[in-house]
């Protein structure tokens, strides 16, 4: 499996995810609800199977930065390996995940499989960072949204959760710019912008890209074409809420 660049000699790193987390419960958390907290070693390791979270941390002032946006299938609150997080793991909409107490997780780790499939899980999300760093260090507003709308829907085309560039984001434009360094107005003015340049759309939290070639020009080499990413088709990600009643377990974060 190749994952940006690093490969990892697993049949499926994701498919390892669900064995993982294979007996823990299901359960869903509302919209703005923190899933796991900073600063704490007994923080669980979350799988998102539905829905998006985001990492963030809160700043003194009050200001949010959010650090990295969680999709299905993505892992939250990996750093517990270490002792503790520094960032907390908050709902963007409506998200059902399973988590695994840091005791658990460090444990199964033992294993080389585990391991190898976290390692590599890790890298993917230290490579959105690393790219955060970059947009935000040298891309205008309109490159940075540009990166985040493709980058969003490669990940999830690549998953096999959308064959359109339609998708749904549950971000308010306030969060998409505590995430990419803008103020509201900035957002809200750039977007309009792309809109009426027919670039995309971001209305009521449904991004529809109108010019593919239009958005990777202003991504100044920051993303790779659809086709140099190869699918996940050996993960049926659609499925990925199918598993038995008994299995599941709704509550409240």
């Amino acid at each position: 499996m190749l994952k940006n660049g690093i490969s990892v000699d697993l049949p499926n790193g994701h498919t390892v995810f669900l064995q993982l987390f294979h007996r823990a419960p299901y359960r869903s958390t509302g919209r703005n609800e923190i899933i796991a907290g900073p600063g704490d070693p007994t923080s669980p390791v979350l799988l998102i199977r539905r829905g998006f979270a985001y990492r963030a941390s809160a700043l003194s002032d009050g200001r949010r930065a959010i650090l990295d946006v969680l999709l299905p299938g993505d892992l939250g609150g990996v750093d517990v390996i270490a002792g503790q997080t520094g960032y907390e793991v908050i709902a963007a909409g409506r998200v059902t995940y399973q988590a695994l107490g840091g005791d658990t997780f460090r444990t199964l780790m033992i294993n080389p499989a585990n391991a190898l499939s976290v390692i590599a899980a890790t890298a993917e999300a230290r490579a959105r960072m690393d790219r955060l760093a970059a947009m935000i260090g040298r891309l205008d507003a309109r490159g940075r949204l540009a990166t985040l709308v493709v980058d969003l829907y490669d990940r999830l085309r690549r998953r096999g959760l959308v064959n359109q560039p339609i998708y749904h984001l549950p971000l308010t434009q306030e969060q998409i710019g505590d995430h990419l360094g803008l103020t509201l107005v900035h957002v809200n003015r750039t977007l309009r912008r792309m809109r009426e340049d027919g670039l995309m759309q971001i209305e009521h939290q449904i991004v529809r890209i109108m010019d593919f070639d239009r958005l990777f020009a202003l991504a100044q080499g920051l993303l790779l074409p659809p086709d140099a990413a190869p699918a996940d088709d050996a993960l049926p990600w659609t499925l990925m809420d199918r598993a038995p009643a008994g299995d599941r377990q709704t509550s409240q974060a």
